[in-house]
């Protein structure tokens, strides 16, 4: 049992305060990124972070069934950020995105001290343009997989298809990475600034 298990245990059970704590802690941060990736604005990320963890703190006694909570917890703001995105929309007629296709999106950012700022730039563009080559759903997987360290089953379950169907997302996603980079002759130090390209 992995300490979040054994903390989502302890307070689904018994209501523990500190193992609360641990938890939001452990996924808050983890939590805004994704949705500013997913393309929501600061306050309606914060906004959707705080429901959750209401949902959790005070509900707790009617989710005893839940047995993952990763996967629960990363579900249940991805549907809150959705249906505050709805709501929105519903009250401003003017606005016409269609947030359950919205496209993830990905910022390439790199540790200046590592390369001079010349160098920096070009990495940058050319991470950018490999990231490009994604697919929205495959820099998703991606992400959830290698940024957010989740498990096939909490990404299966977040991104409500099958673990099978995200092996084969992440797997082919890899492959043209790895194709992109070989055909572009990419450097070592690149991969070292794909660790880092993501907007966090």
């Amino acid at each position: 049992m992995t300490d979040i298990e054994f903390n989502w245990q302890q307070f689904l059970e018994y209501g523990d305060e500190k193992s609360f704590s641990v938890i939001y802690n452990c996924y808050v941060d983890n939590m805004y990124s994704y949705g500013i990736s997913m393309g929501f604005q600061e306050e309606a990320c914060k906004d959707a972070i705080q429901d959750v963890f209401y949902k959790i703190y005070f509900l707790r006694g009617k989710l005893q069934h839940i047995k993952n909570g990763p996967s629960y917890i990363f579900r249940s703001y991805k549907h809150r950020l959705l249906d505050l995105a709805q709501k929105e929309h519903s009250e401003d007629t003017s606005l016409s995105t269609n947030y359950q296709e919205t496209p993830f999106l990905t910022e390439v950012s790199i540790l200046d001290n590592l390369i001079d700022n010349e160098e920096a730039e070009l990495l940058k563009k050319k991470v950018q343009i490999l990231l490009d080559n994604l697919t929205s759903h495959q820099r998703e997987a991606v992400y959830l997989r290698y940024m957010m360290e989740l498990e096939y089953e909490d990404i299966a379950n977040i991104l409500n298809i099958s673990q099978e169907s995200v092996r084969k997302l992440i797997y082919r996603s890899l492959e043209k990475l790895r194709e992109f980079a070989s055909n572009d002759n990419m450097p070592t130090l690149l991969w070292i600034a794909f660790a880092f390209s993501f907007h966090l």
